[in-house]
């Protein structure tokens, strides 16, 4: 520890932390520098503003077990508010930065300067690969040091604008890239997004959540006076009034007008202040905005909601002819992109539909950035109905975000709602109502066609499969076709069940044709069962080459006959001509194993899964049909 007086002010100022090069005094703001054994004054720095940052000073935590106290305290702005920047060292000699951002916190440790890496050439959504790593550069921006407090590494200049670039990586990972004044290489700090209760800071040390703006949270806007109750008026840049529609500057703790939006031709479906619980997290709802994109002539507009939770941070509900999306921001390191042809994230691949400029026409509440009517950014989307990931970009910015697609029951019963408009046409990230159907159904049909196979094989194995008659039929040379002279009689044969009957024959006829009129005739019952076959086979050449037609084969099955003694009673047609002798072989089998019904059985139990199938795909093909990118 070295102590020593302010040289400004004579006040008593001390050194606790080892790595502190200079000391901010408590009383009159002059930054102290050491110089051995003296100290010198280095100018003064403005005082910390209040915010709502939870931590302090002195405060104390652990990380992955060693632990670490706050020494010093930056606050920076880039014109639209300061933020946080806490100086921390460790019990082991290191030392780093924790900065806030939309209530997630970064511990960053200095890795050194990064060379060849050049300010011009980093872009939001950009891709770079640094110290073994990948990662995905989301803002490029600047701001200066206005206010501190506490124990520094480094001197501190006011009057010093630096550049930034921020990126992430997989898992949390996290990279500041501190360019100065545009042209140095940039010093490198890698470290990881943490909540708060990651910080092992004991809850009783933290400081009760100051209200930077209070006088804010019942004010009346500048142009109208219509009053503005502000529900985070410690995080708010931007206030779209919805009385008159002025656009407030909040940033400088006081509200400024910037200009007038056009009114929105209807109240928002949610009303601003409306507290919903979603995803077990109450939410209240503080902003309201109206987007649009324009495709070949065609304004398509589409309206979102900033949601807000203390605790969480914010998050969005955005909702297009009557879909609902709920929208969750996620770090761009975490996804995997091919651009414009499909992202991974968890483990998921999504598929681009659409990249489209998105302007924000309009605006009415709190926003957390500097939003303004007017604005455009290019919006590029990528789905796995229901979910999806949208990647908002523009010049010094990108933002990922994580969709689900929701019911517009669900909204409606979380917020209390009387209306949540009725779903026309189809949601990118629309779940396909009917794919769960092919599923269900193909699992059925699979089990139905089971047990038709099971069916199938008990028939064929209770099936008596009986050759009852088998014999050579010889027509007299002399007799006249369909004559009494061609009609042959078998010798009885006893069928001793019911079944069915497959008649099989066979002649050997050479371009010729020979037809048969069979008739089973029940010895006991007089009944008849009749049948025809004609058996033909003609063959020869021409200039095509040689051809063939017919066969002399034939087989037919007969329906269900009653057990009993039958005769079979053929009789012969065939060309008149010169008298020569014909034969035809017939073979009867009693009982036979049918597969016909089997057949038709399958092509029923297919049809469910084909239809089910082809609704399903009819509804992607209408889904893609309003893409224009057609990746993956």
């Amino acid at each position: 520890m070295t102590q020593g007086r302010c040289p400004s002010c004579g006040a008593d100022v001390e050194f606790t932390a080892g790595s502190a090069q200079v000391v901010v005094c408590g009383h009159c703001q002059t930054v102290v520098a050491r110089k051995g054994a003296d100290f010198e004054a280095h100018g003064k720095i403005g005082r910390i503003l209040a915010t709502d940052s939870p931590l302090q000073l002195g405060l104390e935590g652990r990380h992955q077990r060693i632990g670490f106290r706050i020494v010093g305290h930056l606050q920076k702005d880039h014109g639209a508010g300061p933020w946080d920047e806490w100086y921390v060292e460790f019990d082991d000699g290191r030392t780093g930065w924790l900065s806030e951002s939309e209530g997630a916190f970064h511990l960053l440790f200095d890795a050194g300067v990064e060379d060849d890496v050049w300010l011009g050439d980093l872009h939001p959504g950009e891709r770079l690969h640094l110290r073994n790593r990948a990662w995905v550069v989301e803002e490029r921006g600047h701001g200066r040091v206005v206010a501190a407090e506490g124990q520094l590494p480094s001197d501190v200049d006011p009057t010093r604008d630096s550049h930034y670039v921020d990126a992430t990586g997989p898992k949390g990972a996290f990279l500041t890239l501190d360019f100065g004044t545009r042209d140095s290489a940039p010093e490198a700090f890698v470290g990881t997004r943490l909540k708060l209760e990651q910080l092992g800071i004991d809850t009783g040390q933290l400081r009760t959540r100051a209200r930077r703006k209070v006088d804010l949270q019942q004010a009346r806007c500048t142009e109208c006076n219509g009053p503005l109750e502000l529900r985070a008026p410690d995080k708010s840049l931007r206030v779209g009034c919805p009385f008159c529609g002025a656009l407030l500057d909040v940033s400088g703790g006081k509200l400024s007008f910037l200009r007038l939006l056009e009114k929105p031709d209807h109240a928002p479906l949610i009303p601003l202040g409306a507290r919903g619980t979603l995803k077990g997290t109450e939410w209240t709802c503080i902003g309201f905005l109206v987007r649009s994109c324009t495709v070949e002539g065609v304004r398509y507009p589409w309206e979102e909601y900033l949601l807000y939770n203390a605790s969480q941070g914010f998050t969005w509900l955005m909702v297009s002819n009557g879909h609902w999306v709920f929208l969750e921001p996620i770090p761009a390191g975490d996804v995997s992109l091919s651009p414009h042809v499909s992202a991974f994230f968890e483990g998921r691949r999504y598929r681009a539909f659409q990249d489209v400029t998105a302007v924000t026409e309009t605006v009415q509440g709190e926003f957390y950035w500097e939003v303004t009517a007017g604005e455009h950014a290019e919006a590029t989307e990528y789905v796995a109905p229901p979910y999806s990931i949208n990647v908002d970009a523009t010049e010094d910015e990108v933002t990922y975000t994580h969709g689900e697609y929701l019911a517009p029951q669900v909204v409606k019963e979380a917020f209390q709602l009387k209306a949540v408009g009725t779903p026309e046409g189809i949601l990118p990230s629309q779940p396909n109502p009917f794919a769960g159907s092919v599923k269900s159904t193909t699992l059925w049909s699979l089990a139905w066609i089971a047990g038709l196979f099971l069916l199938s094989g008990f028939f064929a194995a209770s099936a008596l499969d009986k050759v009852v008659l088998e014999r050579t039929v010889n027509v007299p040379a002399e007799s006249v076709s369909g004559s009494a002279s061609a009609m042959s009689f078998s010798p009885p044969f006893e069928l001793t069940r019911r079944g069915n009957m497959k008649v099989e024959m066979t002649t050997r006829v050479d371009n010729d044709w020979l037809g048969v009129q069979g008739d089973l005739v029940n010895q006991e019952t007089g009944d008849v069962v009749s049948f025809y076959e004609e058996l033909s086979y003609y063959h020869g050449s021409d200039s095509d080459g040689s051809w063939s037609e017919g066969s002399p084969s034939a087989s037919t099955t007969l329906s269900v006959l009653p057990a009993g003694t039958y005769v079979l009673r053929t009789t012969a047609s065939f060309e008149a001509g010169a008298p020569r002798g014909r034969a035809f072989d017939v073979k009867l089998t009693h009982d036979t194993p049918r597969g016909g019904w089997f057949c038709v059985a399958l092509v029923l139990i297919l049809l469910g899964p084909v239809l089910a199938f082809a609704r399903s795909n009819s509804f992607e093909t209408r889904r893609w049909a309003d893409s224009n990118l057609h990746g993956g």
